[in-house]
């Protein structure tokens, strides 16, 4: 319901221009309710078959995390690397070794400072992202990679 509210008012809404809400805390607000649905059988029996189904493949999914200690966003941007481009990349990367082959990929930046504050959409899987994912899996030395 919070969501929705934000969602439905922020066109009313604008910013400073740090990115900060102008506009005062209002205390007399109504509280939010509880909406009751009147669902057809047949639409529920159709979202049960569906929840159903998104249980199966979520129990499906193996996952295996390694924590890494001593490595983070400090250390990436010590080394001028954006930390997110090198998610990016780094997802590039592992899924060309998993299925051997590119994916489209994208990623939703947030415009919010820029007119009606919509999200855009980032391409990670660019050309020079694909050379360098091929350059990371071939048999050439770190100099001869360095000099591409």
């Amino acid at each position: 319901m919070l969501l929705s509210l934000i969602c439905i008012t922020s066109c009313f809404r604008r910013y400073t221009e740090d990115g900060n809400c102008k506009g005062e805390v209002a205390d007399d607000l109504f509280p939010p309710i509880r909406m009751q649905w009147n669902i057809p059988e047949e639409c529920e029996q159709i979202i049960e078959a569906s929840l159903r189904t998104a249980q199966a493949i979520a129990n499906d999914v193996d996952l295996h995390l390694e924590p890494i200690q001593g490595f983070g966003k400090g250390v990436m941007k010590k080394c001028k690397i954006s930390p997110d481009a090198f998610i990016q990349i780094s997802l590039q990367l592992a899924y060309f070794r998993d299925a051997g082959k590119f994916c489209l990929t994208y990623e939703a930046s947030m415009t919010r400072l820029f007119r009606e504050g919509r999200t855009e959409t980032v391409r990670s899987c660019t050309v020079e992202a694909s050379n360098f994912v091929r350059a990371m899996e071939s048999d050439h030395s770190k100099e001869e990679l360095r000099s591409c």
